[in-house]
């Protein structure tokens, strides 16, 4: 029960940002400019470093085919075409706000290439390395083990977006942004592949 209304409370909050993102377009949030200046790293030499850290499409790509192989050569043949599956979720998850919010990057390297609402990357971290906390939540039995895989997976993801504001590609609400939506589109993966699981299991 309390994990559905905190779903239900995860999607509410997420249609609001997004639509106010929407309506106000171009229009930065409270905060977001005061934020940024205090992580943005204006030094040439860091900047390209922390710059370094997009995951692009043939980055995600690359990483959810390695994935895959990896699960199904452990035998866990439904988790590799569920991880799989992230792959066509990740595009529609990304793109399709982007359609309706034009908002501009701040003035990185990526400025004017793409729009900057919601993050890709900090999309991409949620529901690619929070499958695999999931995952490792599942599987692995041992304790220290299991909470030292799933530790450094969310530190991993919490980096991945803070690398991207100190290289000056997004606004902080565009990270946040990107979390939701990819927290959003996690949920119901993880439901469907409960089901399937739960089908193949002998009754």
């Amino acid at each position: 029960m309390m994990a559905k209304v905190g779903i239900a409370i995860l999607a509410a909050l997420t249609v609001t940002l997004f639509t106010m993102a929407a309506v106000h377009n171009n229009d930065l949030f409270w905060g977001d400019t005061t934020v940024l200046s205090a992580l943005r790293i204006d030094d040439k030499d860091w900047q390209p470093f922390f710059a370094r850290f997009d995951t692009t499409a043939t980055i995600s790509l690359s990483f959810v085919l390695v994935g895959a192989a990896v699960l199904w050569f452990l035998r866990k043949k439904l988790e590799a075409v569920t991880y799989l599956s992230l792959l066509p979720i990740l595009v529609l998850t990304i793109s399709f706000p982007k359609i309706f919010v034009k908002r501009l990057r701040p003035e990185g390297t990526l400025q004017g290439m793409t729009d900057s609402f919601p993050s890709g990357t900090a999309t991409v971290s949620i529901l690619l390395l929070g499958f695999l906390i999931f995952l490792a939540g599942e599987f692995v039995a041992a304790r220290r083990i299991r909470i030292a895989i799933q530790v450094a997976l969310g530190a991993a993801i919490v980096l991945l977006g803070l690398f991207r504001m100190l290289a000056g590609e997004h606004w902080p609400s565009d990270i946040v942004g990107g979390y939701m939506a990819g927290a959003l589109a996690l949920f119901p993966v993880i439901w469907v592949y409960r089901r399937l699981r739960q089908r193949r299991s002998p009754a």
